[in-house]
């Protein structure tokens, strides 16, 4: 209105408010008018901004064909638009196509500053290649370039990361061999053979070296580190220099849920509860990953009363029994939004299925129709109430899961007349494992039928034929292996029995 021409400054200045605020689609919008723009010619700053607001708004792929797009105007590329470009594939787990492009920097003389690296060190530990994070650390030691704590932090992240996925790989190994053996769940062992743990630590170390002060961030990657390896006494050494360190080092849920976790995976309980207890008093409210951790510590335990507990207070419910002094804690609630997952389900049910007493079955019973009300599982979808899925479900779950669906029967929710042949889906072929919890042993001369192909199917018909009185015999389809199917006839069967 005032007849100021717009120019390619005060586009600039746009494009970089759009970038802080990650609306990238703004900031290709004022790219565009800039271009539009009479007079206005986009340069290497309005590109690079339009980067920077890709790469922060997740659009990587509109990054990398900007990039193209300067290459082919050729305008002169400086470390900044590069750096931009690798943020942008640190983001999108691109890490060879990263470290490409600062190959691609060096080649045309342009050498990548504190900042280039530090994106580059994250592009490989997102996309799990820790040893090529170091590298790239070590490279900037050799250079003489001054290392910030952000970069040791990329690094130590990148070890973390590397370190977890380690451990999840490992779980599946383990979950297959007890399938195929019909094995039950013990303790995890520690799986970080390349001890990516002391790696971390050393980093911290150097950090300290250098004249740095770790803050909250380099302290709880470094616990995941130790967290992921099974390393629960150092995991809580570093807790406690955070806990006495200042405001910059203060434990936060990532930190405090990767120690939880690393005592878990020790048996070390009582410490992952003191840990909980701690990060509650701190005014740090745990989420459900905290949760999680600490009711995994419980069930590798074998602390079913404390974990049943706590399924309790995370559902919001009050104890209707008393529990035991061994397994008792400081009765405490969860947020109103607080809710249990699959995980909670899987381990709470794991831990109680270890002794079969009555209490324990009645609380399977309870916490499994519990999860059935939440939607947690056997979710509404499929044709009908004959056909459920239980693919993915751990031994225990499946078990407790036929329980549930039986018993609908015998509690009247089903007539005779309105009776179905029951098709209960398991799958054929895959892991029916969760990656942190494996199942339980079928017994007897099935067992040695048993390999990872089919397991799960095998177990829920022997839970029908073993678990119930009469016995509740199923067949296989033979063109849908991944079914167990029992017959109308079957179920009436069982009905009548159960008026007599």
């Amino acid at each position: 209105k005032r007849g100021i021409q717009p120019n390619v400054i005060s586009f600039n200045s746009l494009m970089n408010a759009c970038a802080g605020a990650r609306r990238w689609k703004d900031a290709l919008a004022l790219l565009k008018q800039c271009s539009d723009e009479p007079g206005v010619e986009p340069d290497i700053i309005t590109y690079t901004n339009a980067i920077r607001a890709c790469s922060r708004g997740g659009n990587t792929r509109r990054a990398l064909s900007l990039l193209d797009v300067v290459k082919e105007k050729e305008l002169p590329l400086d470390v900044y638009c590069y750096t931009a470009v690798i943020d942008a594939c640190a983001k999108a787990k691109l890490w060879r196509r990263a470290l490409a492009l600062l190959d691609e920097m060096r080649q045309n003389n342009i050498q990548p500053n504190d900042f280039t690296y530090s994106v580059a060190i994250s592009a490989c530990g997102n996309g799990g290649q820790w040893s090529r994070a170091l590298e790239l650390l070590y490279q900037m030691k050799e250079k003489g370039m001054k290392i910030n704590v952000i970069t040791y932090n990329s690094a130590i992240t990148a070890l973390s990361k590397a370190s977890r996925q380690n451990a999840k790989q490992s779980s599946r190994l383990q979950a297959s061999k007890r399938i195929a053996s019909g094995g039950k769940i013990g303790a995890p062992v520690d799986v970080d053979e390349e001890q990516l743990w002391i790696r971390a630590l050393e980093l911290l170390e150097q950090m300290k070296a250098d004249g740095l002060e770790p803050d909250g961030f380099s302290y709880s990657a470094a616990i995941g580190a130790c967290g992921a390896g099974g390393r629960w006494k150092e995991a809580l050494e570093l807790i406690k220099i955070m806990q006495f360190g200042g405001p910059r080092t203060r434990p936060n849920k990532i930190a405090y849920t990767s120690a939880i976790s690393a005592c878990g995976r020790a048996g070390e309980w009582q410490h992952a509860m003191k840990l909980f207890s701690d990060m509650k008093n701190q005014g740090l409210q745990p989420d459900l990953v905290a949760y999680n951790a600490l009711v995994s510590a419980l069930r590798v335990s074998d602390m079913a009363d404390m974990a049943f507990e706590v399924w309790e207070e995370m559902c919001g419910k009050e104890q209707t029994k008393p529990i035991p002094a061994k397994g008792r804690r400081a009765s405490a609630k969860a947020p109103a939004s607080m809710s249990p997952d699959i995980i909670t389900l899987t381990n709470v049910i794991d831990a109680l299925d270890h002794n079969e007493d009555r209490d324990n079955i009645d609380r399977i019973d309870q916490v499994f129709a519990e999860a059935v009300k939440r939607n947690i599982i056997l979710r509404a979808g499929l044709d009908s109430s004959f056909e459920v899925d239980f693919s993915g479900m751990s031994f225990p779950v499946a078990r407790a899961a036929c329980r549930h669906i039986i018993h609908q029967f015998k509690n009247g929710k089903q007539s005779e007349d309105s009776l179905h042949d029951l098709m209960i889906i398991t799958g054929v072929g895959k892991s029916h494992m969760h990656d942190s919890v494996q199942g339980s042993a079928i017994g007897g001369k099935d067992k040695n039928k048993i390999g990872a192909t089919g397991a799960l199917r095998e177990h829920v018909r022997a839970i029908l034929r073993d678990d119930f009185e009469p016995k509740i015999f199923s067949n296989v389809p033979e063109r849908a292996q991944g079914t167990v199917c029992v017959k109308k006839d079957m179920l009436q069967k069982w009905i009548a029995a159960q008026t007599d």
